[in-house]
C-alpha cells in the first residue's frame, strides 16, 4: 500500500492530498527469542499500518501513514546483543518533534500506533506534556490491545508478550519471511520475588527470560495471526475514520 504513505508519494502528491489525521507507526529493533528476526516490531507495526490505514481512507478517511520508528524505548533490554534503544527523553522528544511538523504542514490531529510494549509508558509521558504543550490532538493506540478478545479466544497458552504463541503468528500472517519456525521453542521466564505488595518495577530482560522470549510460540499459526490482524485493522480502521470525521471544535474530542 504506497497510496497513502508518505515515504512513497511524491511532493506535487503530498501537497495536494486533503489530510486530516497522520498516523505515526512506532516499532523497536530487539533480539525476540531464536525465531523471529530483531526487526520484528517495526516490521509488524508497519506492516498493520499500512492496511488500517489504506481501509480507513477507503471508508472515506483522510490519513496520512508517516515513516514507521524503527528504534524505540529498550533500556531494560541494553544487556542483550544489539538491543537498540533510545533513552525515554529522546523518544519523547522525537514524538513531540513529529508532532510539530505535522502541525506546521496544518494536520493537527495525529495517532501514534505503538508496536512495542516498552513504549507504553514514555509514550503516555509525551501524550500528556504535549496536552500542555500543543494544540494538537494526540492519540495512543496499541496494536495488541485491539484484539484481546480474539486472541484470548485463540491463544492456547497462557504466558504471552514477547515472541510468543501470538505475536509469532501475527509474523507468520504479517511478514513470514522474518519467521524461523524451526527455531522456535517453549520459553521459560522467571517469577518474581514478590508475592503481593503491588511492588512494579522494570523487567531487566537477561534476567527475565532465558532466550529473550516468553510463552510457548510452537503454538503459533499464520490463520490466528490473519483473525487477529482482521479485526484489529477494522477497529483502527473505525476509529481513524470517526477522527477524520470529527470537528476540532470547543468540545472536541467529546460530543452532546
Amino acid at each position: 500500500m504506497t497510496e497513502a504513505s508518505l515515504s512513497h508519494l511524491r511532493m506535487p502528491e503530498v501537497t495536494e492530498r486533503e489530510v486530516e489525521v497522520a498516523v505515526l507507526p512506532i516499532g523497536s529493533t530487539e533480539p525476540h527469542a531464536f525465531h523471529l528476526a530483531y526487526g520484528t516490531d517495526a516490521a509488524a507495526i508497519s506492516a498493520f499500518a499500512e492496511r488500517a490505514v489504506a481501509e480507513a481512507n477507503k471508508r472515506g478517511a483522510k490519513c496520512l501513514l508517516l515513516p514507521t520508528i524503527p528504534i524505540s524505548c529498550n533500556e531494560n533490554v541494553r544487556h542483550c546483543p544489539w538491543a537498540m534503544s533510545l533513552q525515554p527523553r529522546t523518544l519523547m522528544d522525537v514524538v513531540g518533534d513529529v508532532v510539530r511538523t505535522a502541525a506546521r504542514n496544518g494536520v493537527r490531529k495525529v495517532i501514534i500506533l505503538n508496536g512495542h510494549g516498552g513504549n507504553t509508558s514514555v509514550l503516555q509521558a509525551a501524550q500528556r506534556e504535549l496536552s500542555s504543550k500543543s494544540e494538537s490532538f494526540v492519540g495512543l493506540v496499541e496494536q495488541w490491545s485491539l484484539s484481546h478478545d480474539v486472541e484470548d479466544k485463540l491463544a492456547e497458552t497462557e504466558e504471552r508478550g514477547h515472541a510468543c504463541e501470538t505475536e509469532t503468528s501475527i509474523m507468520l500472517h504479517l511478514a513470514p519471511e522474518l519467521v524461523k519456525m524451526e527455531e522456535a521453542k517453549p520459553t521459560r521466564i522467571r517469577k518474581s520475588i514478590f508475592s503481593r505488595g503491588g511492588v512494579s518495577f522494570v523487567n531487566p530482560w537477561h534476567l527475565y527470560t532465558v532466550n529473550t522470549g516468553i510463552g510457548d510460540p510452537t503454538k503459533a499459526t499464520a490463520e490466528k495471526g490473519r483473525q487477529m490482524i482482521e479485526v484489529a485493522v477494522d477497529r483502527f480502521a473505525t476509529a481513524l475514520k470517526e477522527l477524520t470525521d470529527a470537528p476540532m471544535d470547543e468540545l472536541f474530542p467529546y460530543r452532546d
